[in-house]
Parts: C-alpha cells; sequence; structure tokens
C-alpha cells in the first residue's frame, strides 16, 4: 500500500461527507458521481461515515443525510479568526504600498465589526478598536457592503441596526441612502460620512472602502484611512484606489481557495 493511501482515505472520506451535507438526501450512486469515485469505494467509506455517527440512512430509502454530530467537527473553526490569518499578510503590505493604515471589517447582523486593523501600530494617534462595531450608513465599510445586499437583505439590516445606532436611524443619512448607494455600486467605493469622523476622530482623517469578493454569504469590506492633512482627496484616492481595491481582491481570492 502507498504511504499515500491513508491520506487519500481521508481525502475521499471528507469528500463523501461534503456531498451529502450539501446535496442530501442523496443516493450512492449520486454520491459516485459527484465524487467521481468507485461506486464500492463510496459504500465503504458511507459505511465509516454511519459507524461514526456522522450520517445515517433515510427510513426505507436508499439514501443518506448528515446527523447533528456533523456540527461538532466545525467546533474548532473561527472564520473571523481565519479571514484574518488570510487577510492580515495583504493588508500590511497595503501599508507598505500605501503608506496608511487599513481596517477589515465584517457584517455582523445589525454592524459591521472591525476584525483587523492595523491603526495602532502606524504612527497614528487614533486607536486600533478590533472587535469594533461600527455603524451602516455612515461608515464606508458599512455603505459598500449595503450596496452589494439585495433589497430584502438591506431592509432587515437597517430595520435592526435602527435599533442599536442613532447613526443608523439618522433620518438624513436614511434620505439620502438609496442614491449614495447607486453611487457606490457605480464607482465601487465609498467614503465614511463626514459627520461620523468629524465625532469619532475630530476632523483628523478621511476614510475609503471596497468590498471584499467573498463567498459562503458572508460581507467583508477593506477601509484605508489618511489624514486630511495629507492633501487632496481626489490626488490621494487616484493613488490609493487601484491598490486598496487590488488588495481587496487578492484577500477575496484567498477566502475562495480556503473555501474550495
Amino acid at each position: 500500500m502507498s504511504v499515500f493511501e491513508p491520506v487519500r482515505s481521508v481525502q475521499r472520506g471528507l469528500a463523501v461527507l461534503r456531498a451529502i451535507s450539501e446535496h442530501g438526501p442523496i443516493a450512492a450512486t449520486d454520491i459516485a458521481n459527484l465524487c467521481k469515485l468507485p461506486q464500492p469505494t463510496v459504500v465503504r467509506l458511507v459505511e465509516t461515515l454511519l459507524e461514526g455517527g456522522y450520517v445515517y440512512r433515510q427510513a426505507g430509502k436508499a439514501t443518506y443525510k448528515v446527523t447533528g454530530r456533523t456540527l461538532a467537527l466545525s467546533r474548532g473553526y473561527d472564520p473571523h479568526h481565519r479571514l484574518i490569518e488570510l487577510a492580515m499578510p495583504v493588508v500590511e503590505q497595503l501599508h507598505i504600498e500605501i503608506g496608511w493604515p487599513s481596517n477589515l471589517a465584517v457584517f455582523d447582523g445589525d454592524a459591521m465589526v472591525i476584525a483587523y486593523s492595523n491603526r495602532a501600530a502606524l504612527g497614528l494617534s487614533i486607536p486600533g478598536r478590533v472587535g469594533a462595531r461600527i455603524p451602516l450608513v455612515a461608515t464606508g465599510v458599512g455603505l459598500v457592503t449595503l450596496s452589494r445586499m439585495s433589497a430584502e437583505e438591506r431592509r432587515q439590516a437597517l430595520a435592526r441596526a435602527k435599533r442599536s445606532s442613532r447613526w443608523d436611524s439618522n433620518p438624513t443619512l436614511l434620505a439620502t441612502l438609496p442614491e449614495r448607494l447607486e453611487d457606490v455600486r457605480r464607482n465601487g467605493y465609498a467614503f465614511a460620512e463626514q459627520a461620523y469622523l468629524d465625532e469619532v476622530y475630530q476632523s483628523r482623517i478621511w476614510a475609503v472602502a471596497v468590498p471584499v469578493p467573498s463567498v459562503a454569504s458572508e460581507y467583508i469590506a477593506l477601509s484605508s484611512l489618511m489624514l486630511r492633512m495629507a492633501g487632496d482627496r481626489r490626488r490621494q484616492l487616484a493613488k490609493i484606489l487601484p491598490k486598496l481595491t487590488a488588495a481587496a481582491n487578492r484577500i477575496g481570492s484567498l477566502l475562495s481557495s480556503d473555501y474550495s
């Protein structure tokens, strides 16, 4: 037997379990077709999964479904931890290229959560706030996220956000939201609201955000923050935006490869 055979067996077993999880109830023949494996191999692997309690055979049928025990397989997986692991080198390289810090933010029901930030270590007197919940309609990361949602997703997100943030219940911001989101879709980026930045950062910075292509229905955004005294915003944007977008796309590519 090849020394690689145990590894191949595990890979095949995981492929079979994934097929049952994603397509169940499903018959052994269909599993074999999906996994491109001989049916006897699939039957043997399914029997192993049955014995382990990870799948069950439907009563009176020759089809299989996963059990609740499969949830235990994901208990050690923290999606934000994995996101940070993949994104951190890209965000740090972005700093080298543009000279300004960035935030990586993830949508979490009624707000954006800062999953990673390199602000504190880069000489700006702006504290890093990893884990902070920030509003949707007043921030660039929130606006690019809302712009990617379906109308119903957006309605539900805003309904939740209004209860938890005064910025997300601000009548002026809500009244102008449709046209601002249309601008985001057309341009591919969003600026944070200056009133929000004035209050939080005392008018010292401006921020621009782009979406991170993502999988598994996640909404992720990447923003860069610049001192207002650094120069004309349009000129700064022309230099920063291509690199910011490339970094976001790189993170999306890494996530896609990780899920595949």
